[in-house]
């Protein structure tokens, strides 16, 4: 027996040709590096995993807005530069280089963000942290100690008082974009169970809100289909927090079922299958069984770039290529 979470498929799917933006954490990283890997238009964490409602709103402001960053806004810790607006992949040993990589992605997804057909945005956690020396609120703390950030649980009403104003305007310069709200149901256990759940309760009733009061606005319930349909810990990664392997490949189904459209679910079926070859490691290398395997394949993606040239093939391509035997 299940408790299956049905979600029906939307009036508008994207397909390929179509720019998508994911920002947040978990449910935004999983399923937007899928869509990556599969060659869909994604524009995925233009600032890196992002955690709390606060810092996705600023990163949001600051691709509308392009406003730059500068080298004050940058600090070191432990030998490298890092901002407290962008996640750890991000930093990097040269200020100079950390500066202009920060700068390139904001510039390019802020592009992305006007010209996109759909925003997702995944709330991991209500908890911010200040800085103490100016109330600043930081999206990662880059192992600076503790005693520098304060706490803070986040209030609906502030959330859907900042969103709301995010919403109309993003409206007036992208009037046909579709905000997609998750919640992530990675557990957030330094708070302690408690805590973890008025934690995403908060998340949950604001998205409730924003989604009553914009009718742009829908949410996909990533959390729900892990704490209602997937009550198992065989769906969880070790440490019984994180979605696992067989958690996420469902939330994908799911989410395909629900997102994409007819034509992009043939177009993704013949690109997994390209990924599945190009991952095959043959025990008959460089005979001609392998080598007409090779031709084969090589011949289907160029076949499958023809028929789509806004989908970049080149990576099966060339990786096929008989020049490449």
């Amino acid at each position: 027996m299940r408790t299956e979470v049905v979600i029906n498929k939307i009036d508008s799917p994207f397909d390929y040709g179509q720019k998508v933006i994911f920002m947040g954490s978990c449910f935004s990283e999983h399923i937007g590096e899928r869509l990556v890997q599969r060659k869909f238009n994604i524009d995925l964490n233009p600032f890196g995993v992002l955690y709390n409602p606060v810092s996705i709103a600023s990163g949001i402001q600051r691709l509308l807005h392009q406003n730059p960053y500068e080298g004050e806004d940058l600090f070191s810790h432990q030998g490298w530069w890092h901002s407290f607006d962008h996640h750890s992949v991000f930093s990097n040993s040269d200020k100079e280089l950390c500066l202009r990589n920060i700068n390139d992605r904001l510039t390019l997804s802020g592009q992305s963000l006007i010209e996109s057909k759909y925003l997702f945005v995944t709330f991991g956690t209500a908890r911010v942290y200040h800085q103490k020396s100016n109330g600043r609120v930081v999206s990662n703390c880059h192992q600076v100690p503790d005693s520098l950030f304060e706490t803070q649980l986040l209030r609906v009403g502030d959330i859907v008082r900042m969103y709301s104003l995010l919403i109309q305007e993003l409206a007036v310069l992208n009037k046909d974009l579709k905000w997609i709200f998750t919640v992530s149901p990675v557990r957030h256990w330094k708070n302690g169970p408690e805590g973890n759940q008025v934690s995403k309760a908060t998340l949950l009733l604001a998205v409730n809100e924003l989604r009553s009061k914009f009718e742009q606005v829908d949410y996909f319930p990533a959390y729900e289909i892990f704490m209602d349909d997937l009550r198992d810990y065989r769906y969880y990664a070790d440490d019984l927090l994180h979605p696992g392997t067989q958690g996420i490949d469902y939330t994908w189904r799911k989410f395909k079922e629900t997102y994409l459209s007819a034509s992009s679910l043939e177009t993704l079926k013949a690109i997994e299958a390209l990924i599945r070859s190009k991952n095959h490691r043959p025990r008959n290398a460089g005979s001609s069984e392998h080598e007409e395997f090779r031709n084969k394949q090589y011949q289907t993606a160029a076949s499958l770039a023809q028929r789509h040239p806004n989908i970049d093939l080149n990576e099966f391509i060339s990786f096929f290529s008989p020049e490449q035997a």
